[in-house]
């Protein structure tokens, strides 16, 4: 009887030390899901043959293209707004990286709605995201927390008080992403975008090593550098143009809508 008791606690035990093994293994880490819908403003019934694209992406790096991390894709029918279910792997989810959500309608090849705005996901949130889609081709929407949209071209005019005179200015695209690029008026460059309410933040730019004449040189090492400092910005509606601002609330650039 002894025996037989002394077997079964050392069975338990190996039982707790499996669970703890296979708990801990990443390989073995259980699928997760992300829920919500997709939706569009437009009053138009969806064909048939449309299908709704949902995808779970990885916007980590700046200058590069996004990584697809997981995607599902259904037939809607004729009216929205449409659920949708994406499994992934929590292995695959990186600390310190940032994740968004991106879907689009199709007809066959054809594009009919896309996401214009960033949809951040995995962030500590409810993972349950309703997505609004524009018709494609169609002008981005302003958000909420951001008014009017910084999405779009922008070309510099001003850089800490000095107004640009001839030459190529710098000028800088805003992806729906928070994906910034540009050019410096000599190299090409790639940055990330941080938004909170009036709060932004560049990170540090990436760009190509070509030389050009010294003083295009020191208008790309000026811009470069205060695109950097920069923490705050204001719209003004009246003349169009954004300022980029520093902690201080001192205007290092200033641009205006290209």
């Amino acid at each position: 009887m002894t025996d037989r008791h002394t077997l079964s606690r050392r069975g338990f035990a190996s039982l707790l030390g499996l669970s703890a093994i296979i708990a801990a293994s990443p390989s073995l880490a259980a699928p997760a899901t992300i829920r919500g819908s997709v939706s569009y403003r437009e009053r138009i019934a969806l064909p048939p043959s449309a299908t709704v694209t949902v995808q779970l992406i990885d916007v980590s790096r700046a200058g590069a293209s996004f990584t697809i991390i997981a995607e599902t894709t259904t037939r809607p029918g004729r009216n929205v707004p449409v659920p949708y279910v994406i499994r992934y792997n929590d292995r695959d989810i990186r600390p310190n990286r940032r994740y968004a959500l991106r879907a689009e309608i199709r007809d066959g090849r054809r594009l009919l709605f896309t996401t214009t705005r960033n949809y951040p996901i995995l962030s500590g949130g409810r993972e349950t995201t309703d997505l609004q889609l524009e018709r494609a081709g169609a002008a981005p929407r302003p958000e909420p927390d951001r008014e009017p949209s910084l999405v779009g071209s922008w070309v510099v005019v001003d850089l800490a008080g000095e107004r640009l005179g001839g030459g190529k200015p710098p000028v800088m695209q805003i992806s729906p992403d928070n994906r910034v690029s540009g050019n410096t008026g000599c190299n090409g460059f790639g940055a990330e975008l941080r938004f909170n309410r009036r709060e932004i933040e560049f990170s540090r730019a990436i760009s190509t090593q070509m030389a050009c004449q010294p003083p295009v040189m020191r208008q790309e090492r000026a811009f470069l550098s205060l695109l950097g400092d920069v923490r705050r910005y204001e719209f003004s509606q009246r003349n169009n143009k954004l300022l980029l601002q520093d902690r201080r609330g001192r205007t290092l650039i200033q641009l205006r809508k290209a």
